[in-house]
């Protein structure tokens, strides 16, 4: 079940203000709204039961039973953090952000990653695909092993990944970015599947339905979203966690083939 703050912040571009407006009510203060039935909440916040329903069903729940639960465990887990004294708003930012970073490193993904970077130096060729605000992610990528003397195809438009997926191939590798796992890469993971390339998904969600087919998924921490003092909810772009993953496969890219390359008798 996904954290409320995680689930707020994977799937931030997709609320309508409505929305937002229900979510900056609970995030500030989420232990008033703990045992609540929905039409109670939808009378504490002058719409329908629908209204909080819609809201609920779009950060990634498949009820209000199952947003109740995560609710109670938001506030049990808050109450056991020590007290957060409050900052200028510059620190603030840098403060969520240093969140995600301090989550991220709690994850020791560096097996996964020296086989994701073996798979791609053993290919005859890498796509790094992202869509919308995650293709510059993918480009990132691309660039980062670009000044390593290495370049391969960022894909990041819906017409690339089509004739990608028209064109799959078995010794390809294939790497995702998608915050939310859409449903819109569903085409091409079937296809490079289908052929059994190599595919790795980086993502922040962790249900996303593409996890279940692919090779390999990366789950980042989601934890960009933040309450500003005048109580309303406000996101940081989740692209700078993964342009550091980029790096990072970037930089393990360049350490594996110079370990391959000592490896090699004289």
């Amino acid at each position: 079940m996904q954290n409320i703050e995680e689930a707020i912040t994977i799937h931030y571009t997709k609320m309508f203000k409505t929305d937002k407006k229900i979510f900056e009510q609970i995030m500030a203060d989420p232990a008033q709204y703990v045992g609540l039935s929905i039409h109670d909440m939808a009378d504490r916040f002058d719409v329908s039961s629908p209204t909080i329903l819609r809201a609920i069903k779009k950060i990634g729940y498949s009820g209000y039973p199952e947003f109740k639960l995560a609710l109670e465990s938001f506030v049990t887990d808050k109450n056991q953090e020590k007290p957060v004294i409050k900052n200028s708003l510059f620190h603030e930012v840098i403060n969520t952000y240093e969140r995600s970073f301090s989550k991220l490193r709690e994850l020791d993904f560096e097996k996964d990653i020296i086989e994701v970077v073996e798979w791609m130096q053993d290919s005859q060729d890498v796509k790094c695909v992202g869509f919308d605000n995650t293709g510059l992610a993918a480009q990132q990528l691309v660039y980062s092993l670009y000044s390593q003397g290495v370049f391969y195809e960022a894909i990041s438009t819906e017409t690339q990944m089509h004739y990608l997926s028209q064109t799959a191939r078995k010794d390809w590798v294939y790497i995702i970015f998608s915050v939310t796992g859409m449903d819109i890469y569903s085409e091409l993971v079937d296809a490079v599947t289908e052929v059994g390339a190599k595919t790795v998904l980086i993502t922040m969600n962790k249900d996303a339905e593409i996890a279940k087919k692919v090779s390999k998924t990366f789950v980042l921490p989601a934890a960009s979203t933040f309450l500003r003092d005048d109580g309303s909810l406000r996101q940081l772009d989740v692209r700078f966690e993964l342009f550091l993953f980029s790096e990072v496969i970037s930089y393990y890219f360049n350490w594996v083939g110079d370990q391959r390359e000592q490896a090699v008798p004289s």
